[in-house]
């Protein structure tokens, strides 16, 4: 996204730069063209704004009132040719105040297709017209001097192309009016004077009260010969039965309008605007009156069908994707609070098992202590054999004993030694003497410990064993 917004700063300020060496007769006002004759405003847009075999008027008083100048007046019939291309009809006169311009316009469009609802798309108009001096016309508040110009009628083509790229609804556009004339009055090509336009704009789809309306804001920049760059902002809101538009032109000023569609047949609107600038903010509003009306079924009714269905279609896959969110989320929901239950569930068997392990594990201690007690252990002759009650937390029963020390050195060379025979020698020390008694197994009875003993710890230990007791209490 940061890559597109690059390109299309760079687009507008190439136009804006180039522009400005370039020297602009009068342009036609046509900025706020939005709804109907939008091809005057660029040739691409009668592609998909202008309504397909429509014939349209647009009218504009400049500064004044409808009896006076200067004014405009534009009559254009679009058809479209097929899906790729559209072509268009029209006349217009074009009062500048000084200048009288009659005559026709041809327009042509032609798409090719990117991808998936994106074309670049090629336009142009062809204007052809009769120039001649309007009688006496106030200019800048100074009268003036006809007999300085050549009152010669003129006749003058001139050639504006233009270019769009459009992908689904967005759109970045250029054109440039009169990029070439010819006066073949007199056989020449004459001083064009160029004007550049690029305009960005996006169409929002909005759903509303069982029909498809629009919003479609467009941002545009034009560099008119010897006058300051006008850079503005429309704001057009469509519906099959109205249309309300707003727009600022810095040169021109702000402006609001609004029109309806009768028998999904034909359209009337105006439009208003004021002056803000030093210059002009003094002179009477501007007036503009457009109409429209739509030949065959390819009518605007007909198109928003198309696009409410459209509309409908995906509002449906949304719904769709958020109820399969939705059963997604509680699928998660429940497996959560199954691995909890389960979780929980193990913990407490668990717990339970450790539970039931300590108690058997108490048993046999209690089992094994209750023996011990009651065992007598009749000493055999020349047996080393001595017995305590249970002291220092020893487990009661019968330790095999192969030393005790009293010194911490030759203890621990002797526990170094066993573990090198290969014996797994353990240690407790009574507080009673502050020995260490180093024995080789504790067993729980008399016998074993015996067997232990006379087996020499199975082979394992050729030097004298005795036996210690801990008695239970």
């Amino acid at each position: 996204m940061g890559r597109f917004l690059k390109i299309v700063i760079i687009f507008l300020f190439t136009i804006y730069s180039f522009a400005q060496e370039s020297s602009l007769p009068d342009d036609l006002r046509q900025h706020n063209l939005t709804q109907f004759n939008s091809s005057l405003f660029n040739p691409t847009f009668s592609f998909d704004r202008n309504q397909p075999r429509s014939l349209s008027l647009w009218s504009r008083w400049q500064w004044q009132t409808v009896d006076a100048d200067p004014t405009t007046l534009f009559v254009n019939y679009t058809q479209k040719i097929d899906a790729q291309s559209s072509a268009g009809i029209g006349f217009f006169q074009h009062n500048t105040g000084l200048f009288l311009n009659t005559g026709g316009i041809l327009n042509y469009a032609y798409a090719i297709s990117l991808g998936e609802e994106s074309n670049l798309i090629f336009g142009t108009n062809i204007n052809f017209y009769n120039q001649k001096l309007a009688d006496d016309r106030l200019i800048n508040g100074d009268q003036v001097d006809i007999a300085q110009l050549s009152t010669e009628n003129s006749f003058v083509a001139e050639f504006a192309p233009g270019l769009r790229i459009q992908v689904k609804d967005f759109d970045m556009a250029m054109t440039i009016e009169n990029a070439l004339d010819y006066n073949f009055s007199d056989n020449e090509r004459g001083e064009t004077s160029r004007i550049f336009s690029a305009s960005i704009g996006n169409r929002f789809p909005i759903f509303l009260l069982d029909e498809v309306s629009y919003l479609r804001p467009l941002a545009y920049v034009r560099a008119v010969p010897n006058e300051d760059t006008q850079y503005g902002l429309t704001a057009l809101f469509s519906n099959p039965k109205f249309w309300v538009q707003g727009g600022y032109n810095s040169f021109y000023g702000v402006s609001g309008g609004a029109g309806a569609t009768l028998f999904e047949k034909f359209s009337i609107g105006a439009l208003v605007e004021f002056g803000l600038d030093n210059t002009i903010s003094a002179e009477d509003p501007t007036f503009e009156i457009v109409a429209s009306y739509y030949f065959g079924k390819q009518t605007f009714a007909a198109k928003e069908k198309k696009e409410k269905k459209s509309v409908e279609e995906r509002m449906d896959e949304v719904e769709e994707r958020r109820r399969l969110a939705q059963e997604e989320r509680e699928r998660q929901r429940l497996e959560k609070e199954r691995l909890i239950a389960e979780a929980r569930q193990d913990s407490l068997n668990k717990a339970r098992e450790i539970e039931l392990a300590a108690v058997k594990e108490q048993n046999r201690l209690d089992s094994i202590a209750r023996v011990q007690r009651e065992q007598e252990v009749e000493i055999q002759p020349n047996e080393k054999y001595e017995e305590v009650v249970t002291s220092d937390g020893l487990e009661p029963g019968f330790y095999l004993i192969a030393n005790v020390f009293g010194t911490q050195k030759y203890f621990e060379n002797f526990m170094t030694t066993l573990q090198a025979q290969g014996l797994k020698p353990k240690s407790f020390l009574r507080s009673l003497n502050g020995y260490n008694y180093v024995y080789l197994e504790r067993f729980d009875t008399i016998e074993e410990a015996r067997a232990a003993r006379d087996s020499n710890f199975n082979g394992r230990y050729s030097e004298a064993l005795w036996i210690f007791r801990v008695r239970g209490e």
